[in-house]
């Protein structure tokens, strides 16, 4: 899950002399920095004060636009899921070379941990309350699918079909970088496969909810021992479009001929409101194909990252006819 992958971007870490002039630890006695484990783009430290108290100093390597979508949806979903609290933000990038929130620490493990452990009563737990909190966010509705400015108004339209998709996967698969790590062979084999499922993305199904987009077990902290969910993080690629993108991401790392988890997470899913079209399971893989041939669409790619897509692409052609199945009986 993302283990030694190589950042997107250069890790930003300022001395701890620079984080106590930021206006909000000014009083606060900051004492140690560290890394947190997790995101690829953004920096994420964790800041110690004299006092013991630990906040998260996020960091953003992008722009502007993608704090303001992530400060603006946390504060909407303050007491609907679990998710940290917007404390402070400095757009200014005076103190710091970059736009930086700073957010209340959340107390947990990452999802994927609990995962790795294979702790069933505990997985099923965490499965049942990640399905409950994906339909509370699959409840927000936007007028358009497409992609959000900073106080979420939506300012680029997106309508997902069998054309885009068919033009996304041909753009980084034929024709940009996913072949020189992936090799031809599974490229055009990867080509083939999505030309002839292609007509399944013009079913019309829901593409104006609210989609997290990298809803994974990274980014979901849990309770160490109750399993719990206790926090719901990194929002900033979240958009309005099918519910589907967030189902294929979180099975990405799931083999449905044997997963704890999938069931329990979409059962409860759907008991909470969440919806299931028909070939719903397909759908999302398709949907996530389009996620794992981005991930390879780069100049250079470390070996570990190369390696995951491939096995995450290998599964998804393997197990297709095993998709059909599941996905008519599996809710």
């Amino acid at each position: 899950m993302k283990a030694g992958w190589e950042r997107s971007h250069e890790l930003i870490m300022p001395d701890v002399g620079t984080v106590r002039n930021l206006a909000f630890f000014n009083d606060k006695g900051v004492c140690q920095l560290s890394s947190l484990s997790g995101g690829l783009n953004n920096s994420n430290l964790k800041v110690t004060t004299m006092d013991g108290e630990h906040y998260v100093l996020r960091i953003y390597s992008r722009n502007e636009t993608s704090l303001q979508i992530e400060r603006e949806l946390l504060k909407r979903f303050k007491g609907v899921v679990p998710v940290p609290q917007v404390l402070f933000m400095d757009t200014s990038c005076t103190k710091l070379a970059h736009p930086f929130i700073v957010l209340s620490w959340v107390e947990g493990v990452q999802l994927s941990e609990l995962i790795y452990r294979e702790n069933r009563e505990k997985i099923v737990t965490a499965a049942t309350e990640t399905g409950k909190y994906l339909a509370r966010i699959h409840k927000v509705k936007f007028p358009q699918s497409g992609f959000f400015d900073e106080e979420l108004n939506i300012q680029e339209t997106v309508k997902f079909g069998a054309d885009l998709f068919l033009a996304l996967i041909e753009e980084m698969l034929i024709n940009g970088y996913a072949e020189k790590h992936l090799g031809r062979d599974l490229c055009l084999e990867v080509w083939h496969f999505c030309q002839q499922n292609a007509p399944l993305m013009d079913e019309p199904d829901e593409q104006n909810t609210l989609v997290h987009s990298d809803f994974n077990p990274l980014n979901i902290l849990v309770d160490n021992q109750q399993a719990t969910i206790t926090g719901i993080l990194d929002w900033e690629y979240a958009m309005s479009g099918s519910p589907l993108m967030d189902i294929g991401n979180m099975l990405r790392y799931e083999k449905v001929s044997n997963s704890s988890f999938m069931t329990p997470f979409l059962s409860n899913y759907v008991a909470h409101g969440g919806q299931l079209p028909e070939k719903w399971l397909q759908k999302a893989k398709l949907q996530d194909l389009v996620a794992l041939s981005g991930l390879v669409n780069r100049e250079e790619c470390g070996e570990t990252r190369i390696a995951d897509v491939k096995r995450f692409i290998l599964q998804t052609l393997g197990e297709w006819d095993l998709y059909g199945e599941v996905q008519n009986k599996l809710v």
